[in-house]
């Protein structure tokens, strides 16, 4: 099994990036920076959150989110509040138009993949399914 797993896991690997990369170049210009949908998605996962809590989840150091905060926030699309246990505690939420904003950026990557898409058997696309749900396990 494990012989398998080291053959399956490069493979894997590979399909995913490459993927990741069509997705980031078929998305319009004015969509968000990668880091942006991260923080807009790990709230609309989580809900309120704080800063290091985010950074921690996306593997990311903390002073390298703290711009994108600073801007996700400029642009109403989060919204910083006072911990309700401790005021010294900050905690972002996604605001209504950060819900909107996240949803526009994935319609974006989302109508070039269901084009993609559109010529797989039911077969291929139950594959897909399946495999999606594998590989968002994985990465938890």
């Amino acid at each position: 099994m494990s012989s398998e797993i080291e053959r399956c896991a490069p493979l894997v690997r590979s399909a995913v990036l490459r993927l990741a990369r069509r997705l980031r170049v078929e998305r319009d210009q004015s969509a968000l920076s990668n880091n942006k949908v991260a923080v807009l998605s790990h709230l609309a996962r989580t809900g309120s959150s704080t800063p290091s809590r985010i950074a921690r989840d996306e593997r990311q150091h903390p002073q390298s989110l703290t711009r994108v905060f600073a801007e996700l926030e400029a642009d109403g699309l989060i919204r910083r509040h006072p911990g309700a246990d401790d005021a010294r505690q900050v905690l972002l939420t996604l605001t209504a138009a950060g819900e909107e904003a996240l949803a526009a950026d994935m319609a974006l990557r989302d109508r070039w993949l269901v084009s993609a898409m559109r010529d797989l058997s039911s077969t291929e696309l139950g594959v897909l399914r399946l495999a999606a749900e594998i590989l968002d396990g994985l990465g938890d």
